[in-house]
Parts: structure tokens; sequence; C-alpha cells
């Protein structure tokens, strides 16, 4: 069974409520003060018919049409009034119930009442160039309170993404963006300026000496394996002093050649190493079969098993890291966060040039938003208002104007019956006159 709607009060919010409570009030006043005064014409006419000739005739006179009036004013503000809204007494009078007979086209203009007077270019950037956005906002975020809660809530947010985020998804497109920015960097040019940049002026004698002691530290290390291999390669019968002199005679022979190596420019196994690593400098960058190669290398690395381990571990740790900080009390990603949020603001209190394009900024992007959007902002009115119900909308504009308007249902009793005196005063005086 479809049960029927409720009717627009039991909608009413609590605002709703309090303007309703206010607007039958006002009413019982304006309905009241017309009451009043149709018994105080009842009671004139009722004096004036038992009492014709009372010395006090002419007062009543005047109250009489005081009276008269204040009703003929009430009941025709009562009368306008009540046709905004609705049928006077549910006559269906021509032009009455405004509202909801031309709700829909009250919808349009209102739309575009608000998006030409309140959605213009220059009202926007007139009231936003006031507003000094950018310092009250890095005066806001220079508290440490409200830094702290804007980096707890991006925290938040992160550690609750990662927490709904498909792992394989993620997985798959770390995999494909390592891979797809590996096979487009060229990787021989950047080893090539890296060798010209170690091997040229002073560097290239550092590097000598860095590998002199290299290769000392190695003849050091490798004494053992020295000896032994002497040994195996001489024969048995030779004794251990000629060993030692052989071991002796190498090792100072291998030092020798390379502190020269190091002390003279133009040593040949100096020139030739230069040599053999130039001709390489040179086929990093100009050779294709180097490039090939480096090609097929590339791809060879990355069809290894160890690249989509790498990249599991990788994101399994980033999450972890995320969520374990979302879930802390004392995180130092949102310690670091507001550290950085508060420096942002401080920087921005300091740099006008910085404030002011933030400013121009905001308002660029106002102004965009509403040249561009701003019909949208009028057809949402619009679409809102037509598919309310047409007496729930006649309710609600009469909640919230109603109450001014029985003002006006006052004011014309009032009006009305000071009106009256005057005209019933200048019809006396002629009347006097003739």
């Amino acid at each position: 069974m479809v049960e029927n709607p409720p009717p627009p009060s039991a909608a009413l919010t609590t605002a709703s409520s309090g303007r309703e409570a206010d607007l039958a009030r006002m009413k019982l006043l304006a309905t009241g003060l017309l009451l009043f005064v149709a018994a105080a014409f009842v009671a004139m006419r009722v004096i004036l018919a038992t009492n014709p000739d009372a010395p006090w005739q002419v007062t009543i006179g005047y109250l009489e049409a005081m009276c008269e009036a204040a009703m003929i004013g009430a009941l025709a503000d009562w009368f306008a009034v009540t046709a905004l809204f609705r049928h006077p007494m549910g006559i269906p009078i021509p032009h009455t119930a405004i509202i909801p007979a031309r709700k829909d086209s009250i919808a349009s203009q209102f739309g575009t009442f608000v998006q030409e007077n309140f959605l213009s270019n220059d009202l926007i950037s007139a009231r936003l160039s006031g507003m000094q956005l950018s310092k009250r906002g890095a005066a806001w975020i220079q508290k440490e309170d409200n830094a702290g809660s804007i980096a707890k809530q991006v925290v938040d947010s992160l550690a609750g993404a990662v927490q709904v985020i498909n792992d394989d998804d993620v997985q798959r497109m770390l995999e494909r963006s390592v891979k797809d920015r590996v096979m487009r960097t060229n990787f021989s040019p950047i080893l090539s300026d890296f060798l010209t940049f170690i091997t040229s002026g002073r560097r290239q004698q550092m590097l000598f000496e860095a590998g002199v002691r290299a290769g000392l530290h190695l003849l050091d290390d490798s004494e053992e394996g020295i000896r032994e291999t002497v040994k195996q390669e001489t024969p048995w019968w030779f004794p251990d002093t000629l060993d030692s002199a052989i071991y002796r005679r190498i090792v100072m022979g291998v030092s020798k050649s390379l502190y020269a190596m190091k002390d003279d420019n133009y040593h040949p196994l100096r020139v030739r190493l230069i040599g053999m690593l130039n001709d390489f400098i040179v086929d990093l960058q100009k050779s294709k079969d180097f490039h090939a190669q480096e090609e097929q290398l590339k791809k060879a690395l990355l069809d290894q098993p160890a690249l989509r381990e790498f990249v599991v571990t990788l994101w399994a740790d980033i999450r972890d890291t995320i969520t374990a900080q979302g879930e802390s009390d004392n995180s130092s990603l949102v310690e670091m966060l507001t550290r950085s949020i508060v420096k942002l603001g401080q920087t921005i209190d300091e740099d006008p040039e910085l404030a002011q394009k933030l400013d121009g900024w905001c308002e660029d992007s106002a102004k965009y938003i509403i040249s561009n959007y701003g019909h949208e902002f009028a057809s949402l009115i619009e679409s809102t208002i037509n598919n309310w119900d047409t007496d729930a909308t006649s309710r609600r504009i009469e909640l919230q104007i109603g109450r001014d308007l029985q003002f006006i249902r006052i004011n014309g009793t009032v009006v009305g019956g000071l009106f009256g005196l005057v005209i019933h005063g200048i019809l006396h005086a002629i009347e006097l006159a003739a």
C-alpha cells in the first residue's frame, strides 16, 4: 500500500517550527485587531440606533467611521496577503493563489535574479579583493592546533584510502610505471656524462689516487692468495725462500707500477686506461650497438621476478607505514605535516608578493567558476524549486515572510481607521459649513 505523503508541516525543522509559531501569533494578533474594530463598529451602531439624540452622537459618529474604515482596510489587506499564498476562503477568484500558480515562473526568475545580482564577476572581485583570503588563511594555519587538525585529517584520509585501495591494482600500476620509466630513460648519456665529469681536470688525478689506494689494499688483502698461487706455479723443488722472493718481486712490481701511473700523467698504462675509458664514453654516446644492448639489458632486468617482488614489498611498506601513522596518537608524519603547514603560513605572511599571487589565484578561480558555471547555480535553484510540491513551496515562502506580511494587515487596520476618521471629519466640517 502506498501511503499518502505527509503534509508540508510534518517535514518542518526546528527552526521552521519556530517560524510557524511566530506566524500563528502574528495572524492571531492581526485577526484579533480586525475582530476588535468590527465589534467596536457594531457597538457604535447600536449606541447610535438606541440613543439618536444623545449629546455624544458626534463623537460616536467619528468612532463609527473610524472603525468602519479600519474594517475595510483590514479586510482588504487580509485579502491581498492571503491571495499571495492561497484562494481567500477557498474561492478561486482570478489572480489569487499567486505563488502556487506561478511557482515555476518564480523559480526561473529567482534563479536568474541570483545569478545576475549575486554571482556577477564585479561583485565577486570586489568582495574577494577586500577579504585578503591569503592573509586570513596564513594567520589561521599558523596556529598549531589548526595546522595539526589539517595534518591529522590528511593522514587519516590517506590511511583510510590505502585500506580501501585494491593492492593488486596498485602493484600493477607501480610495476607498469617503473617499467615505462626505465624503458623511456636512456641511461647511456647519463653514464657518459658521469664518467666525463669524474675523469676531467683535477678529478682524474683524484680518481687514480683512489685507484692506487684500492690496489694497494687489494694486494694486502690478497697476500695469502698470491703466495699460494706462486707456490703452485713454481716447481716442487723450489725452496720457500725463492717463492717468497718471487712474491715480493710481484708485489713490488705491481706497487711500483701503481705509484708510477699515479704520479706520471704520461705513463703508458695510464694513457692506455684513459684511452679505453674515452672510447667507452664515446660508445655510450654514439654506438647504436651499445644502445641496442642497453635496451636488451633493460628488458632482461625488468622481466626478472625480483622487480615484482620489489614492487609488492614497496607497496606493502608504504601501506603499513601510512596505516600505522594514521593509527598512532603521536604520529611523526602528522608532526612533520603540522610543521610544514605552519611554515607555509609563515612564508605567506612574510611574502607580500606570494600573498598577492594567492589572492589573485583565488579571484581568478572564482571568476572562472562563475563565468563557466554560474548558470548551473541558477539552474540548480530553478530545478530545486520546480521539484518542490506547490503547496509546500507556498508554505515555505509564507513561513519566511508571512510574519512581516501580517504587519501589513495590522497597518491596514490602523491606517484605514485614521483615514476614515479624517474623511468623516472633512464631511462633518462640510455639513457644518452648509
